[in-house]
């Protein structure tokens, strides 16, 4: 089975722990088999380790002695330019897209990047074999938490565009610490403009209908309870203007939090029946009610500073 890999040299590399320079050999190869066995890999991790040792541009080196593995990472400017560069874009990058950004940043020549910015050696960058791009080491991947959700959901096959939209909302991806790769895994294909799921239609078709049907006894729900609010009077016998105001706010924030939680639902329902044109809809009121939720919050913030 095809699955996304790290490369030897960038296994090795994530053995290191953050602020951790050198480790006794066996430390090593105790979490380099750890590795080895979370990725459903097979192979000798003393066998690998040297393997890496001897790499021209390996990330470690031999310590004093054979019993000691040091990091080989000498630290210079354009690795932090480099690094602060796949952080802002917050995707992977080839190296001639890097040593692009850097020339644009710094005053150096093309061959002088090309010479200095050794990413092999640097333990914050790492690749995934039949990949050339390069990935942070902090990104976690999801490629089994997005199998296990279009599984759960039974989705067939979603636009590439809207996939950023399916990890946030359907899957409350909120963070950016994570990478999808599915053209790394054979249990995800990529045609065109969609990215397909290896899903039988009869379930496809059954749970569909399922979620349909809770995507429409959720609006329900939300409906009666925004008319029980609607018939709650809001006290304000002994309440200022100010503190009215405040209320309504929190109220309208309540609102749209409800509203994004509904969302969350209708997408999946939408992502299984590919309804690109509904999707498109339900991105353009998250975006306005992200615009609305945020104004609301500088709103209270002014008040609450009176």
């Amino acid at each position: 089975m095809k699955r996304p890999n790290c490369t030897p040299a960038s296994m090795i590399k994530k053995v290191f722990r953050s602020g951790e320079r050198s480790l006794p050999r066996n430390e090593v190869l105790e979490r380099l088999d750890e590795s080895l066995h979370a990725e459903g890999l097979t192979g000798d991790s003393s066998e690998l380790l040297s393997k890496v040792l001897q790499m021209a541009q390996s990330p470690v080196k031999a310590g004093r002695t054979e019993a000691i593995v040091e990091l080989a990472y000498q630290p210079h400017q354009v690795f932090d330019l480099a690094y602060r560069f796949l952080t802002a874009t917050r995707s992977p990058k080839s190296i001639e897209q890097i040593i692009r950004e850097l020339r644009k940043q710094t005053n150096l020549s093309w061959n002088q990047i090309s010479r200095l910015l050794v990413l092999e050696r640097d333990p914050r960058f790492v690749q995934y074999q039949g990949d050339n791009r390069w990935y942070l080491t902090e990104w976690k991947l999801i490629n089994d938490e997005v199998y296990a959700y279009v599984q759960t959901n039974q989705i067939e096959r979603v636009p590439l565009r809207t996939i950023p939209y399916m990890l946030e909302q359907g899957m409350g991806l909120t963070g950016k610490s994570y990478i999808f790769i599915p053209e790394l895994d054979d249990r995800f294909r990529i045609e065109e403009d969609m990215l397909h799921f290896a899903l039988s239609h009869e379930e496809a078709s059954q749970t569909a209908d399922t979620g349909t049907a809770e995507v429409e006894q959720a609006k329900q729900e939300t409906a009666a309870a925004a008319v029980q609010e609607e018939e709650t009077p809001v006290n304000t016998t002994h309440a200022s203007v100010l503190e009215e105001v405040q209320q309504l706010l929190k109220r309208a924030t309540s609102l749209l939090e409800g509203r994004n939680e509904e969302m969350s639902r209708e997408v999946i329902a939408h992502f299984q029946q590919s309804n690109m044109q509904a999707i498109e809809i339900l991105m353009n009121e998250k975006h306005k009610n992200e615009q609305a939720a945020h104004g609301i919050a500088q709103v209270l913030a002014g008040l609450e500073q009176r």
